[in-house]
């Protein structure tokens, strides 16, 4: 976690990078609580997005094989969550795990990608270097820290010949291989099947979305950064807008502003329409909404605004008024043990009470290493949202856009806010409502 240091004082990215090498983003404590109200005694993750909030660190071979099973896992015990468990292959280790850490902290259980233990399942971890070395010795910075990194394992752990074996020996190791577990890849339930676990093994993607709900300050850090990045992106977009601009053009742009800040963008939905083959024209005094993700070191902002361009008409000018009047009216009532649902219908009833015959649609979701962070729950055959309750720590999103058609172009008003004991704080600058052009 990140010690000693608050979001509010807008830490460097060398800072956050630097906390990020140390240890996951994961909130320890949150963690212990979900796992008890589950009764796991432990998780064996496998997902690129769960082994980097475990461990801080993103299976690189993990962005390029979609659908195919992963190669890298984390391990979580409840009885010693300070001590996790990496496994991957000798390979990986070397030339993905090593870059830019040194941690103590971390057991780390290998297996052979490049070859075959031969008839044993598992062996000594070979002296030889992973990769070839020239006598001459001219290492580069990122070489030997590899090199020496490597070196620590060497003849010390125990290197399986697959990746399930691996898997079975940290559990094993770890006081696991008994216990009631929580995995987040079929692969993982299939190799406890196969090695004839005698525990249970429970899907875990929900109870792993709940322990993101509530953030570590690490993740709050992180929040911050990639939201103050996603603002200042959407704002360069909406003032840019001109009559004639495309939306696939503005997606472009949006894409150029967060690459300039950092960020990536994931999406511009763009008068709500968010189809990237999207070649509609902004006309002269349409009113268009911006609704903008991006996000940096897997987490995520998302803002949006309205935009005049020119002169609206006068039902989407209301409109206008009524989405960022929702939102003011939602924002100042937040706090913990306020449900979903209560959100919703404070919007709801402030709207129509202050005269506003715009509808607006209020949506709260929690945003993090996803863009709608939560658990699901399974309803009449469709999956949906559960009513959920905030709590301190949480980072919420509440959607407020105009559900109207037929008004002149479209409006919303979003901010993210962290939940605190008293109420609700932005964790960027706020901004007008309406960007005019």
């Amino acid at each position: 976690m990140l010690m000693g240091m608050d979001w509010r004082s807008s830490p460097t990215d060398t800072d956050l990078l630097a906390a990020l090498e140390q240890g996951g983003p994961i909130n320890i404590e949150r963690c212990q609580y979900v796992m008890d109200r589950f009764g796991l005694d432990g998780l064996v993750l496998g997902d690129p997005v769960n082994v980097y909030h475990a461990l801080g660190h993103w299976p690189q071979i993990g962005r390029t094989r979609a659908g195919q099973p992963p190669g890298t896992f984390a391990l979580i015990s409840k009885e010693n969550l300070q001590a996790s468990g990496l496994v991957t292959s000798r390979f990986l280790h070397h030339y993905s795990w090593a870059d830019g850490r040194s941690r103590n902290d971390v057991g780390v259980w290998l297996y052979n990608e490049l070859g075959d233990c031969g008839d044993e399942d598992i062996e000594i971890v070979p002296e030889t270097p992973v990769l070839p070395q020239r006598p001459e010795q001219h290492l580069t910075a990122p070489e030997a820290h590899r090199a020496h990194i490597s070196a620590t394992l060497a003849g010390a752990n125990r290197m399986a010949k697959d990746a399930g074996g691996a898997i079975v020996a940290a559990m094993r190791e770890m006081g696991l291989w008994r216990g009631r577990i929580g995995f987040d890849h079929q692969v993982i339930a299939q190799v406890a099947t196969h090695h004839d676990h005698p525990g249970a093994m429970v899907q875990a993607d929900n109870i792993l979305r709940e322990i993101r709900m509530v953030k570590s300050p690490l993740e709050h850090a992180l929040m911050a950064r990639a939201a103050r990045a996603n603002v200042d992106a959407l704002n360069a977009v909406g003032h840019a807008i001109r009559a004639g601009a495309t939306h696939y053009e503005l997606q472009c742009l949006f894409r150029q502003e967060t690459a300039a800040r950092g960020n990536t963008a994931v999406f511009l939905n763009v008068d709500r329409v968010s189809s990237d083959t999207s070649r509609v024209a902004v006309a002269d005094g349409q009113t268009l909404m911006l609704d903008g993700v991006s996000q940096f070191m897997g987490y995520h902002g998302d803002f949006a605004r309205t935009v005049f361009v020119g002169e609206p008409t006068r039902p989407a000018r209301l409109a206008a008024e009524a989405s960022a009047f929702g939102w003011q009216a939602v924002r100042e009532k937040l706090k913990p043990g306020l449900r979903f649902s209560e959100i919703v219908q404070i919007g709801t009833d402030a709207v129509r009470k202050a005269g506003f015959d715009a509808v607006i649609g209020f949506g709260p979701h929690s945003v993090g290493l996803a863009h709608t962070d939560e658990p699901g729950e399974v309803h009449g055959g469709f999956w949906r949202k559960p009513d959920f309750t905030l709590e301190t720590g949480m980072i919420l999103s509440v959607d407020c856009p105009t559900l109207d058609t037929g008004i002149g172009g479209s409006a919303h008003c979003e901010d993210l806010v962290l939940i605190t004991e008293s109420g609700a704080e932005p964790i960027h600058p706020l901004h007008e409502p309406v960007i005019v052009v």
